[in-house]
């Protein structure tokens, strides 16, 4: 990628700022798109846009090189879906090309949920999508949408993220919640989404379908027993552990053959940031 090569990030959140803001210090002129052009900071530029409304896509910069599509529904819905993401890259779309916009490529970010397997079994990007419910139908048709789109298309398929406010599983871990011994769990830390992105922009990685996830898919009591350690809490009681094989194995084949290499190919490294609380101070 050029230096000067003009880079849009339509749903500039959490993961479009890091993003936007890892290419901006590199030296690249960097658009961030969302509703409130106000909560994008410097040195991003920053426009306010709806993107299921195509009035306020009036503004869209003619000469965008490159394109990131990172969504997210603002309702946790299957119809909030639907309209996040395929309504919104859909409106993104149309967007580019009233602005004469002729991007090289387009990386959609999606998720590993369209692979609706729950029987333990090993899932690559060779495996047939499976989506078990109507949300990961809606990132599997928009996805087809952005294969269509006529835009050189790279879809990236996240796992569970996590990291320095997404601890999910660590609060599970305080509270000592029941835990699934059968259970495969897949997770990838935020810091590498924001790195695998930016790697998946080079003209020499292949236009193609990538599943992003860290090196070790684990048993789910297996990372909150350690979890559970690391905060000084009980290790979570088992639930039935006669219950079959659940989730899935999910492998980075892919992106590992693309030449990235992850800071946290494990949920130990990744983890690190957790502490044990500190006692109260005496009365």
């Amino acid at each position: 990628m050029q230096s000067n090569e003009h880079v849009l990030i339509a749903g500039c959140g959490q993961l479009g700022t890091a993003l936007g803001q890892q290419l901006a210090e590199a030296g690249h002129r960097v658009t961030g798109l969302r509703r409130r052009a106000d909560a994008i900071p410097p040195p991003l530029e920053p426009l306010a846009a709806d993107l299921q409304r195509p009035e306020t896509l009036a503004k869209l910069p003619a000469d965008i090189g490159l394109v990131y599509c990172i969504l997210t529904p603002d309702e946790y819905s299957d119809d909030g879906y639907w309209r996040a993401y395929h309504d919104g890259l859909l409106g993104l779309l149309h967007g580019l090309e009233r602005a004469g916009a002729q991007p090289r490529r387009l990386i959609f970010v999606s998720s590993t949920s369209v692979y609706g397997h729950d029987d333990g079994r090993w899932v690559d990007e060779w495996t047939e999508p499976t989506p078990a419910t109507r949300r990961a139908e809606a990132l599997l048709a928009s996805e087809q949408l952005a294969r269509e789109s006529g835009l050189e298309t790279t879809v990236v398929r996240f796992s569970g993220i996590y990291g320095p406010g997404r601890e999910y599983l660590v609060r599970l871990a305080r509270e000592g919640r029941p835990c699934r011994p059968n259970h495969w769990t897949n997770r990838i830390h935020h810091e590498d989404c924001v790195r695998a992105l930016a790697h998946l922009r080079l003209r020499e990685v292949e236009a193609t379908t990538y599943i992003a996830t860290d090196c070790e898919p684990v048993r789910q009591c297996e990372v909150l027993d350690w979890l559970a350690d690391r905060v000084g809490a009980d290790r979570p009681p088992r639930a039935d552990s006669d219950t079959p094989v659940t989730g899935k194995r999910l492998s980075n084949s892919f992106l590992l053959a693309s030449g990235f290499r992850f800071l946290y190919p494990d949920y130990r490294s990744g983890y690190s940031f957790v502490r044990r609380c500190p006692e109260p101070p005496a009365p």
